[in-house]
């Protein structure tokens, strides 16, 4: 710890590697998790340039406040992450008076370390049982008085020692880095299932009988588009109820009912892109997530011989895209057929009028061009589909007296 640079009676640490250099005779006692975030206050006369903000309370109460994170105690220092100032600064335990339970009447529990320089410190955590946990480890780290056996120099290290030490700093950092990084995703699966859950009710409140009031239909049509674009609504208008399981017929099965409801709900002819039904299906089991490798899979076994599904590869990248199993391939191009009798197609106008992305409306395009239906134009402004040549002599009817293919590709010619 430098004593040249210091706020008062908290010292500034030396760094190693992004972490603070550790001491002569130092051990750590107790780490806190990376995503605990602790209050430290002073008096406002000794903590005023560490202060995060100057706020309405910070004057109120006298004290400055800044926060503190990756809080650690070992046996010389408590020490923690300064945010607002992007130091490591620490409390020496050899500082230490006493410590005792400040507040929890009026004002929040604290931990008041009395030190011996005079100037009281405190420090609160995300909650009581936290800021009494911290009390009582260091409490006991004073008692014990550890500090003795080393000394607040830095330790020198040189050689093998030197490398295992960067070693061991470096996987200390990783290992916050990946606990902050866990408990994000913590909170989204929780944040994400409480979102799912709160919609099911709403909607259930909605179709109740008597539930009406002026203005519910409009709000029960925008929460049912808001489910039916999470993959939560059946045909019907229900909700899907998700098994959320992590076997293979769990996962199948949560693939079948979101990829049916969300094809029947876009209608005859319709396609999923398998992107597409990854995103749902992940949505609707909330949670529950599963890889697209594992949707794929369950698309690949709802797309058997007498499944409810039929897997197509689009365009020439071989896109893959889901329809339901009895929906053919004219019922697919009966939409761009219906377009083609006003004008040539193009991906933006079917992307449009479809309301399908850009993509998809790619997608559908060339597999109808290679399919012989369509028939692309790349013209310089963009490129054009229209009716294939083989496409139209399949529709025209001709004379019995034209037998002959010349005959036939003369009077579609003409």
């Amino acid at each position: 710890m430098d004593a040249l640079k210091k706020f008062k009676p908290f010292l500034v640490c030396h760094e190693d590697g992004g972490l603070p250099a550790r001491l002569v005779g130092e051990s750590d006692i107790r780490s806190w998790p990376p995503t605990e975030e602790m209050m430290f206050e002073l008096e406002w006369q000794d903590g005023e340039e560490l202060c995060d903000e100057v706020d309405l309370k910070s004057r109120i109460s006298g004290r400055a406040v800044h926060r503190g994170c990756r809080v650690r105690l070992t046996t010389h220092r408590l020490f923690w992450r300064a945010v607002g100032h992007n130091s490591w600064l620490a409390l020496r335990l050899d500082a230490i008076e006493s410590l005792e339970n400040w507040g929890g009447m009026l004002r929040s529990l604290r931990c008041m370390l009395r030190l011996s320089c005079g100037t009281p410190a405190y420090v609160k955590g995300s909650s009581e049982p936290v800021t009494l946990d911290l009390l009582m480890e260091v409490r006991t780290a004073v008692q014990n008085g550890r500090w003795c056996d080393g000394s607040y120099e830095v330790a020198a290290q040189a050689g093998l020692q030197r490398l295992l030490n960067n070693q061991v700093s470096k996987q200390q950092a990783t290992g916050a880095t990946l606990d902050v990084a866990l408990a994000d995703l913590d909170s989204l699966r929780r944040h994400a299932a409480e979102a799912a859950k709160a919609a099911k009710q709403v909607v259930s409140g909605l179709s109740r009988p008597g539930a009406g009031y002026e203005g519910a239909a409009q709000v029960d049509s925008d929460v049912s588009k808001l489910l039916e674009d999470f993959g939560l609504l059946q045909a019907d208008g229900s909700t899907i109820s998700m098994s959320g399981g992590q076997k293979k017929d769990d996962i199948v099965e949560d693939v079948r009912k979101v990829s049916t409801a969300a094809l029947e709900k876009k209608g005859a002819g319709s396609l999923l892109l398998a992107h597409d039904v990854f995103c749902l299906v992940n949505r609707a089991r909330g949670t529950a997530l599963v890889s697209p490798g594992e949707v794929i899979q369950a698309l690949r076994s709802c797309c058997k011989p007498g499944g409810p599904l039929r897997m197509r590869k689009l365009g020439s990248v071989g896109a893959l895209a889901v329809a339901l199993a009895r929906t053919s391939d004219a019922e697919m191009d009966a939409p761009l057929m219906k377009m083609l009798e006003e004008a040539p197609l193009s991906a933006f106008r079917v992307s449009a009028e479809l309301k399908i992305t850009a993509a998809e409306a790619r997608y559908l395009l060339q597999d109808a061009e290679q399919r012989a239906i369509l028939a692309r134009d790349d013209a310089p402004e963009c490129a054009s589909w229209m009716r294939s040549c083989i496409q139209l002599m399949q529709q025209v009817k001709l004379p019995e007296h034209h037998t002959g293919n010349t005959h036939c590709l003369q009077g579609l010619l003409l």
